[in-house]
């Protein structure tokens, strides 16, 4: 364990503070990202499954997360280490850190919460609410947790040398890979395997809105993983943004030349494919090297997704190809992409991103390859038993019948009511360019 810092910094509590609401703030951006890219009469039905996780995913991290994720342990933390919050000390800082114990375990919390909500945009339409609950408390115990542990909590992998900044492993390769389980392991939707239109996306400038959210929230998210307000921080929100607009650039291009007319929602998801792959080296890498990542991310996520959907993989919203394949190429690049090994001297030259921690040698690049192989296998296999035992004790899926109406059956809150209005009688005072279809929120109940 490293050597405790001295004291806490105001300036540091500060901005991990601000960086905490930020990376909360993503979880309802990805309920209206989600929620819009999927069927409306399906929408109530995803945006719940995001938004709930808040409440569910905050307790679990509260009670056991933040033990089995940063306890002492060689594959998983000791559970009773930090059980509800014991030992956690308001006044006492992390480890080699200048903020507070409890406001790097809440800070924590946040990513937990977000990481199992990822995998929602795969199994879209598959899942009744109950099993979805229990469903990602034990993929949390099960692939998250340890996970964590092993790259950030002191497990094997961190203590021989592997890196990721901001979640390239714990985040999204886990997620990513642990989508293509759920998709393979609960089968496509019936309409998809019939070659129908399931009229996705419902709602464009709620995919945008959800877009905006988790670009600015993201911010909160890589820049906060510097763990103070410092030059690393700095760089590693540069990095972001240039990942993410070169990602648009790239792939845009390439779906503008593919679908022969440029579109809104395919750089909405290049965005976030740029910023998925940068996550894990944006805090190792120079500016001029985020411009890389985010043109691998808008040629290979794009042509990950192409690829499942060859395949005939019922991927909903292409979690795969955007956290999977992203998350694991951006680890990899680590060992590529990261300052040179004179940034591991002692005197650093100062043009260092992140002195004293990764360099882009063979070595952390096998090393990086073999640890990204490693949580690929482990999340796809456990993810897959624990459903197919799931599947086996409960109902999991919806009945067929109910999916042209899957909101108002689950949930009985449709996302929208259309009330339809007798045209002859509108006709009247209908001003020309309007419809006599009013289409209005649904008021709370």
């Amino acid at each position: 364990m490293a050597e405790m810092a001295e004291k806490i910094d105001v300036f540091d509590t500060i901005y991990i503070l601000s960086c905490t609401g930020l990376v909360l703030f993503m979880t309802p951006g990805l309920a209206l990202f989600y929620g819009g890219l999927v069927r409306e009469k399906a929408a109530t039905d995803m945006m719940l499954q995001n938004f709930v996780a808040l409440g569910i995913l905050s307790v679990t991290w509260y009670a056991y997360g933040m033990s089995l994720s940063f306890g002492q342990g060689k594959w998983v933390g000791d559970v009773t280490e930090f059980l509800m919050f014991n030992n956690i000390h308001k006044h006492r800082p992390w480890p080699a850190l200048t903020i507070s114990q409890e406001l790097f375990a809440v800070f924590q919390m946040m990513f937990a919460i977000i990481t199992p909500i990822l995998m929602t945009g795969t199994f879209a339409d598959r899942m009744r609410y109950l099993p979805y609950l229990i469903f990602i408390v034990l993929w949390s115990i099960l692939v998250y947790y340890p996970w964590c542990h092993q790259i950030w909590g002191g497990g094997w992998f961190q203590k021989n040398g592997a890196w990721d900044f901001a979640g390239g492993i714990v985040v999204h390769t886990t997620a990513g890979w642990s989508a293509l389980a759920t998709a393979l392991a609960l089968g496509p939707r019936k309409v998809k395997a019939e070659g129908k239109d399931i009229h996705e996306p419902h709602n464009v400038p709620i995919v945008l809105t959800g877009t905006g959210i988790l670009w600015f929230g993201w911010f909160g998210f890589n820049g906060g993983s510097a763990m103070a307000i410092n030059e690393t921080a700095t760089t590693a929100m540069t990095n972001s943004h240039l990942a993410a607009a070169m990602a648009m650039c790239v792939w845009g291009a390439i779906d503008w030349r593919v679908q022969g007319k440029p579109k809104l929602v395919p750089l909405c998801i290049a965005c976030v494919a740029g910023l998925v792959v940068v996550t894990p080296s944006c805090g190792y890498i120079e500016p001029r090297d985020a411009l890389i990542v985010g043109a691998w991310a808008g040629s290979v996520c794009y042509a990950a997704i192409y690829l499942l959907n060859k395949l005939g993989v019922d991927d909903a919203l292409d979690v795969w190809g955007v956290h999977g394949v992203g998350g694991a190429t951006g680890t990899i690049l680590i060992g590529v992409l990261s300052d040179g090994p004179e940034c591991l001297e002692q005197h650093a030259p100062d043009y260092c991103v992140f002195p004293h921690s990764v360099a882009a040698t063979w070595q952390q690049l096998w090393l990086q390859i073999k640890v990204t192989v490693c949580c690929m296998a482990y999340s796809f296999v456990v993810t897959f038993l624990l459903l197919k035992l799931m599947m086996v004790i409960m109902p999991v899926k919806p009945e067929d019948r109910h999916f042209d109406n899957l909101d108002d059956h689950l949930h009985g809150e449709p996302a929208y009511q259309f009330a339809d209005v007798d045209q002859d009688k509108e006709a009247i005072n209908q001003p020309a360019g309007t419809s006599s279809r009013t289409l209005t929120a649904v008021a709370p109940a």
